[in-house]
């Protein structure tokens, strides 16, 4: 028999434990308040400890604390990524998320035979949420104890304390029978689920869809409607593996029509092991029974439209309110809404375990505590968002030129940095029977919004974002962040939300330190650099990676050198660039441009003219930043009082307010998959599009759809390559966003007059990189195994002389072993 851990006496044992209080007062006075105990908010009272805030009072609104890791039960530990799940990270893992899941990965091979990652699943690291729980104590325990952070359980915001326009504190309801709890603060970090003290402030916000013109991104709708368009909920399942069969009771309004639509390719093998959590049978050495989070898109409840009993419950309680927002509801409502969604879930399970023989065995976990082995909490992926000093907006967080390059738009007032999908899990109610909305349903997707669509590059995040505009006192966190609807569903995630809870800590310390505004801190370089010293600084943690290098872990010597210089914008960088290698030799060119980068920006560089050139570039940052720390952080230059780079765009409205324009790298026109030619081509040039039947037309060129050579369209290929075509409909050009695709040698050919002609062809992917791409104009290698990454491109030139009525392309190798993709082809006649 195995051994199986109790884990609801861990549960009993952990809750059981008093919390510190300041006595029984009904008002205290804080340096901080944090308001919520999600993984943002124990990350932003860490931090604020770390960096010297001596009185902060952390409220939570139940006992649970770590969010998304714990109390929602999302064991599956997704973190950034930037294609796919590959067992790989774009950015190292670092900070408090960084010491947060050391912490788990020791602890689970504590508990599972020394195996550290025991899921053996799609994400890298899984934690059953009760481990994760104990590692979020664990994490706040020390400052417990030395009574910088005081924490409050089970207290919900009640209203909040303006003093004109500044937030001065919250007032809190307990909802175990305490008296109120009123907590006066100079600063107020909001990291609670559906930003209580933001709505009950004088903070503007906003829910829902963006409208196009709202923000100019390219894939937001036409309208904001509906406004209750967000990311869904789920309520996730935590079940291990019993002995006997443990099937649960059939839940009330069950029909097996929830799940057998859109969702029901769902078979046993996905189900079980997309998010398990231990593989107690997949590993000799853990003696444990399978456990598994059953997170799937059928138990994801879409919150635009509710079924007819929720919306008539609802309309009981306040008319009209059916029509709101999750996010804008009172907690009753919401708790209307949740009792539908674990009652979905406990369907799906139900369903799992009539139709699959190994769920049979799968009983509820009892870890949560609760009277029905749920979790206390839904995962939420969607909150309100802030109307923020700056608001990210899709076009600045895509990648310039490709996905895995850096973002369009690197803020220089960066506080982290992260890079993900824009993923939305379906947002639409549809009902599956003529009885609509009093029948079954399932969650299906509205407009473009999908999972894993594009993807951000490797982005920053601003400080700016996490500043109310208008309002004093309040940075937000968790999920109540200045960005659009779009750019919400990639910055969502367990490192991105403690990256965020740390920044917010980071802000609030250097803003009580110097009695300073949060938003003044974006304008005040040496501030910013104070900032940035306590996010890099590994004396307590990991240090947190605000330049997003690929290659340049936290615990490696330079670390904060490198990101130093980097956040400074000492070093030389394309939008590519994303690796430092730190252990390059450091070359006398690249050393020199960096100490004439720094003079250039105020620092005294005498004493760096005078040392030799250390071998390598880690140690020439080094020596570099020992320098420079010394001195203070030059501010930036400004042309004007209102628009410091006089681009005519006002600082407060500019996302780049010391840099021209709003993207931070310049477009290389070879790269970009768009041609050179400016409108439409010249009377006696040929263009060729290589794209879909039907997409738009482009002017001056012809379509190709991979038809076989017609001699009445006088072009084509050699053999029928309809079927090789791929449209990815993400490029500002329709010329790039499709192509025709080759996976082993092809030729394609045009009937032309002998003569000389000027070949351009454009060789990419707007979707995926694209490795080992061969061409040949007319016999003649023009590329060989050619990379290009996502959504980059190669565009190739070549004078070629006609000499048999035909121009010839050869595209790919006769082995294969790689795609060579062709978006478009310009033929130019060259005049002798």
């Amino acid at each position: 028999m195995r051994q199986v851990i109790d884990l609801f006496c861990v549960v009993a044992l952990l809750f059981s434990i008093a919390l510190p209080t300041l006595g029984h007062a009904e008002e205290i006075e804080a340096d901080l308040l944090v308001v919520g105990g999600t993984e943002s908010g124990c990350a932003a009272a860490v931090q604020a400890a770390r960096m010297g805030v001596k009185r902060i009072v952390l409220v939570n609104d139940i006992e649970w604390l770590g969010g998304q890791f714990s109390a929602e039960a999302l064991g599956a530990i997704d973190e950034n990524r930037g294609h796919g799940y590959n067992g790989t990270v774009p950015i190292p893992r670092s900070g408090i998320f960084r010491d947060v899941i050391d912490a788990i990965e020791t602890k689970n091979a504590e508990l599972y035979g020394g195996v550290r990652r025991p899921g053996n699943t799609r994400v890298i690291t899984t934690s059953r949420p009760v481990v994760s729980e104990q590692i979020f104590r664990e994490l706040l325990a020390p400052y417990e104890a030395s009574g910088k952070i005081h924490r409050y359980s089970n207290y919900v915001v009640e209203s909040v304390l303006m003093e004109s326009d500044r937030v001065g504190g919250v007032v809190f309801q307990s909802s175990s029978g305490k008296p109120k709890l009123t907590v006066r603060a100079k600063m107020t970090i909001d990291a609670s689920d559906w930003g209580d003290v933001i709505q009950k402030s004088a903070a503007k916000w906003d829910v829902g869809l963006d409208a196009r013109d709202e923000y100019d991104e390219a894939s937001a709708p036409e309208s904001g409607e509906p406004a209750t368009d967000v990311n869904p909920i789920t309520w996730c399942l935590i079940v291990e593996e019993k002995t006997e069969d443990s099937l649960i009771p059939q839940p009330e309004g069950y029909d097996e029509r929830y799940f057998t639509g859109k969702w029901g390719w769902i078979d046993e093998k996905f189900a079980y092991t997309t998010r398990r959590l231990v593989d107690g049978n997949g590993y000799d050495q853990i003696d444990h029974p399978d456990v598994l989070l059953i997170n799937t898109p059928p138990i994801d409840y879409p919150l635009d439209v509710f079924p007819a009993n929720v919306a008539k419950a609802l309309e009981e309680t306040e008319q009209g309110s059916s029509q709101k927002s999750l996010a804008a509801m009172t907690p009753d409502q919401r708790a209307i809404v949740f009792a539908d969604a674990q009652n979905h879930s406990l369907k799906f399970l139900y369903y799992l375990q009539q139709k699959f023989p190994k769920f049979r065995k799968m009983g509820l976990s009892s870890e949560f505590g609760t009277a029905n082995q749920l979790p206390p909490k839904p995962y939420i992926r969607e909150s309100i968002r802030l109307k923020a000093e700056h608001v990210l907006r899709e076009q600045e967080v895509l990648g310039f030129e490709a996905r895995s390059n850096y973002a369009t738009t690197m803020f220089p007032d960066a506080v982290f940095s992260w890079q993900f999908e824009l993923d939305f899990h379906p947002t639409k109610r549809s009902w599956r029977t003529d009885k609509l909305d009093d029948g079954p349903w399932e969650a299906s997707f509205r407009g473009n919004r999908r999972f894993g669509r594009e993807g951000t590059g490797r982005a920053v995040f601003p400080l700016r974002a996490l500043v109310p505009s208008g309002v004093e006192g309040l940075l937000g966190a968790q999920k109540n962040l200045g960005y659009t609807s779009i750019v919400s569903s990639s910055c969502r995630l367990h490192d991105q939300s403690i990256h965020a809870g740390q920044a917010s800590g980071a802000v609030a310390a250097v803003s009580l330190r110097h009695g300073t505004n949060p938003s003044q801190l974006s304008w005040q370089r040496e501030r910013l650099a104070e900032i940035w010293d306590g996010l890099l600084d590994g004396q307590d943690g990991a240090p947190l990676v605000v330049w997003p290098f690929a290659d340049v872990d936290p615990f490696e010597p330079g670390f904060a050198a490198i990101q130093q210089l980097a956040l400074r914008r000492l070093l030389e960088l394309g939008p590519a660039d994303v690796t430092f290698r730190a252990d390059d030799p450091a070359a006398d060119s690249w050393y020199a441009q960096v100490i004439s980068n720094a003079a250039k920006q105020g620092y005294d560089v005498s004493a760096l003219s005078e040392k030799p050139v250390p071998a390598t570039r880690r140690e020439a940052a080094r020596q570099i930043w020992a320098v420079l720390a010394k001195q203070s952080t030059p501010n930036w230059n400004r042309l004007d009082s209102h628009d410091a780079d006089v681009d005519g765009v006002p600082d407060e409205n500019d996302p780049l307010p010391y840099t021209p324009g709003w993207k931070s790298w310049k477009h290389d026109s070879t790269r970009d998959g768009i041609p050179d030619h400016e409108g439409e081509l010249a009377s006696n040039a040929i263009g060729i599009n290589f794209t879909s039947a039907n997409s738009p037309d482009v002017p001056g060129f012809q379509k190709d759809i991979g038809l076989p050579y017609q001699a009445n369209a006088r072009y084509g290929w050699h053999q029928d390559l309809t079927k090789n075509i791929r449209d990815r409909g993400t490029h500002e050009t329709p010329l790039a966003t499709a192509f025709v695709f080759t996976r082993v040698e092809d030729v394609w050919e045009y009937t032309l007059p002998n003569g000389r002609y000027r070949v351009s062809v454009c060789l990419g992917d707007a979707g995926h990189e694209q490795l080992g791409q061969n061409l040949q104009i007319e016999g003649k290698v023009v590329a060989e195994n050619f990379d290009t990454q996502s959504g980059s491109f190669i565009e190739i030139t070549s004078d070629v002389a006609i000499e048999d009525g035909r121009l010839t392309l050869t595209l790919g190798k006769p082995k294969g072993g790689s795609n060579t993709c062709i978006n478009w082809l310009v033929i130019e006649p060259i005049q002798q």
